[in-house]
């Protein structure tokens, strides 16, 4: 049956428009069996040595591998785990999922329908193929039941070594739409599928192919030290790439079962399944929400905001079928100055003219800024997408470190003075803190107060690099007693000053260079017993954790969390987040 239909709305990923269908069997006038289905109209197409096509938009999948598991059920899950599921794809700003490696149930495809989730569907499979009369009911099985899903825009015959060329075939005959056939992993049909392909390989070699490039999996997250770590330089390379159709990240949420042998625990057999950007109860890791800004489709170019600031963004539309004048933008200052609580002492919000910016162009957003706007310490901008949800929230400091922290350092007060010094020690007081430091290396070894001992102290020593301490100079003004320590040419400490205040406030100022062009860690230490520490409370970015290649998804703001020792991908029983331990 064949009809034409006029002013149709097509599905997207940003306009998922459905449709009901119902069809009906009669025998004469009587009604034998009546049927509905939801459908979509939109039309796929992989145009050769050029990209992959949603109706006639080249578009590039922000995908994610995912598995149908929970903790207590395994792999039988309700339709609120589906529709969970597919809600937190959408909220890291994905409009892709590959279902690895075995068709998803019925609930989680119409949860893509419904809120514009491109779908591969896979063929059951690992490592190794079916053998074709069984992969030939299975794969029957699979178009049959799931092809009028408008969200499935490729089918995967198998995956890394499970593909049986004699199955294509099957796929070829039975599906109308004539979607894309690939084999994951592989070469095929002008479509390169690659798997954890190395950066620099990529860069070099992998991309400048002739065929369509999208890894089907990449950047795998173990313990969280994938995903987000690197994506950033990927997705930019990605995204100006003509020939990349982007790619699937491995993987969705750590695959743990509960143990009800051994009290509950959740298993996830060592490291086979500990690499989701969820945790196994689809805890949000600080990956979540790095994907989330790295991927959204509203990308703004890296700015300092000076006093000259004129309130001008440059942005640019990464939507494919949107124009940002269908979305909306608003901004809030803060201002944390002389606050100990978890509000701003005041803030002022407004709303931002939304720019007239066509899918896929780069443009400008101008926000009118307030003229008390250099008296707040943040910035704040978020977006939201024609369906009023939340897109990201981006932030810029206003004030430089310096300037945050001469607000705060009290220098003042009525005690300095040195109590002691000898050829290997100085003692001095400033305010009710006593201070001793080792002359022969520039350490302070110990810290007290009227109230006892505080046991902060054994530093600054090196992360990375030999000190080369040389020697101390002490000396003594009205408001301050300085300790400036002196290095061999061979440092890596350059120079290096203690500056104690009459206030009690010590003040560290040192210029530090690495040994090497290659280190684990750069800067100093100091020691502190980690039982008592309970907590941290810090002006700056968070509040997640972040390292070298993953400093995305986190906002300026004060921050505040409690001492917790939660390991990504291994204390599952006591997952607390944001996780303390870490770099911020």
């Amino acid at each position: 049956m064949e009809m034409n239909m006029e002013n149709i709305q097509t599905w997207s990923p940003e306009f998922p428009n459905l449709y009901t269908a119902k069809f009906t069997l009669y025998n004469g006038e009587k009604q034998l069996h009546s049927k509905s289905e939801t459908i979509g109209f939109r039309t796929v197409e992989l145009r050769e040595r050029d990209g992959f096509y949603l109706n006639g938009q080249k578009i590039k999948f922000k995908g994610v591998n995912r598995h149908s598991f929970r903790p207590e059920t395994a792999r039988s899950l309700s339709r609120e785990d589906c529709i969970e599921d597919a809600t937190l794809i959408r909220e890291m700003n994905m409009n892709a999922v590959r279902n690895s490696h075995y068709p998803a149930d019925e609930y989680f495809l119409d949860a893509c329908d419904s809120l514009g989730i491109m779908v591969m569907d896979e063929l059951t499979g690992w490592h190794d193929a079916y053998d074709t009369q069984a992969g030939t009911i299975l794969a029957t099985e699979l178009l049959t039941s799931n092809q009028h899903h408008p969200s499935i825009v490729i089918w995967a015959n198998g995956n890394e070594g499970g593909h049986n060329p004699e199955l294509d075939p099957v796929f070829d005959a039975l599906d109308f739409q004539k979607r894309p056939v690939c084999h994951p992993w592989i070469n095929f049909r002008g479509m390169d599928t690659q798997h954890y392909i190395n950066y620099d390989y990529g860069l070099s070699t992998h991309f400048h192919g002739h065929d369509v490039v999208f890894a089907t999996e990449f950047l795998h997250g173990l313990y969280d030290g994938g995903h987000g770590a690197g994506l950033r330089d990927y997705w930019e390379y990605m995204w100006d790439l003509p020939l990349s159709a982007g790619g699937f990240l491995w993987d969705f949420a750590d695959g743990g079962i509960m143990r009800s042998d051994k009290d509950g625990q959740i298993d996830t057999d060592g490291n086979h399944a500990a690499d989701g950007i969820l945790g196994p109860h689809h805890e949000k890791e600080g990956s979540f929400y790095t994907i989330r800004e790295v991927w959204s489709p509203v990308y703004f170019e890296p700015k300092e905001i000076t006093p000259a600031f004129d309130g001008t963004f440059n942005i640019e539309n990464r939507y494919h079928f949107t124009n940002l004048d269908q979305c909306a933008f608003t901004y809030e200052l803060q201002d944390w100055e002389g606050t100990g609580s978890d509000t701003p002492s005041k803030t002022k919000k407004g709303n931002i003219a939304s720019p007239d910016l066509d899918p896929v162009t780069k443009g400008k957003l101008k926000m009118e800024l307030p003229g008390d706007w250099k008296s707040y310490d943040v910035l704040n901008i978020t977006a939201t997408d024609p369906r009023g949800e939340e897109i990201f929230t981006w932030s810029w400091p206003l004030k430089l470190p310096d300037e945050v922290a001469a607000g705060l350092l009290e220098k003042t007060g009525d005690k300095l003075e040195i109590l002691s010094e000898t050829e290997d020690a100085v003692e001095i007081r400033g305010g009710d803190t006593r201070y001793t430091f080792d002359r022969t290396n520039g350490i302070l070894t110990h810290v007290s107060n009227s109230r006892g001992n505080i046991p902060f102290g054994d530093g600054p020593r090196l992360s990375d690099g030999v000190a080369g301490f040389r020697g101390m100079e002490i000396t003594e003004s009205e408001n301050e007693i300085r300790l400036s320590c002196s290095y061999s040419d061979e440092s890596s400490f350059k120079t290096l000053t203690w500056t104690i205040y009459p206030s009690g406030w010590l003040g560290l100022s040192f210029d530090y260079r690495p040994s090497d062009y290659q280190f684990d860690l750069m800067g100093v230490d100091f020691s502190y017993p980690e039982e008592l520490v309970t907590g941290a409370r810090w002006m700056g970015d968070g509040p997640y954790r972040v390292w070298k290649n993953r400093q995305r998804g986190t906002t300026f703001n004060l921050w505040e969390k409690k001492y917790n020792n939660t390991i990504t991908g291994e204390s599952f029983q006591e997952l607390i987040y944001p996780e303390f331990k870490g770099y911020h």
